[in-house]
């Protein structure tokens, strides 16, 4: 049998083995609640992505709980950060959002109106290497044709979700 004839399969064999084990798995840092960043990503409770007046992309949790799945490689404590505005009407409560990593509860937040920036100190241990879930549960999830006087929109919504992130925190050095 020819030597070459044997080696060269497993040669490719030994590349792609190679190559496919050892890349480190990629990390979710950022979606911008488009096509482009969250297809896939948004897996259940999200309405369809819009754009602001000002062309900004965004999509409404249309729920009382919406779930969003990022991938991690597990290193290290991380920041969760997002921009988001509550469905507001007239006499409406205050929107509560509470945020969870793999079914851990984080902590809840009281949305001011309007667009504001959020954000969660979550320890290393909640993630996993991987594919990881971020849920958000919500006081509230109103039709604005129930609400809002001539809308006819029969989404139940909650929450206007622009972006998130997920970074790594930053230690502080003492000394």
């Amino acid at each position: 049998m020819n030597s070459r004839a044997f080696l060269a399969p497993l040669a490719v064999a030994s590349l792609v083995f190679a190559l496919s084990g050892c890349r480190p798995i990629d990390e979710t840092r950022s979606l911008n609640f488009d096509a482009e960043t969250s297809a896939g990503a948004l897996t259940s409770g999200w309405s369809g992505f819009e754009k602001t007046d000002e062309n900004d992309s965004f999509v409404w949790a249309q729920a009382r709980a919406a779930t969003v799945t990022v991938l991690s490689r597990a290193k290290g404590d991380q920041l969760l950060r997002f921009r988001c505005w509550p469905f507001r009407y007239t006499g409406a409560p205050a929107q509560v959002a509470a945020v969870f990593v793999n079914g851990s509860r984080i902590d809840s937040v009281t949305l001011a109106d309007g667009a504001r920036v959020y954000s969660f100190a979550t320890p290393e241990a909640l993630w996993k290497s991987g594919p990881n879930e971020i849920r958000f549960e919500f006081a509230y999830a109103e039709a604005p044709k129930d609400r809002v006087p001539g809308s006819s929109d029969q989404r139940a919504l909650s929450v206007a979700f622009d972006w998130l992130e997920v970074l790594p925190a930053k230690s502080e050095k003492k000394g």
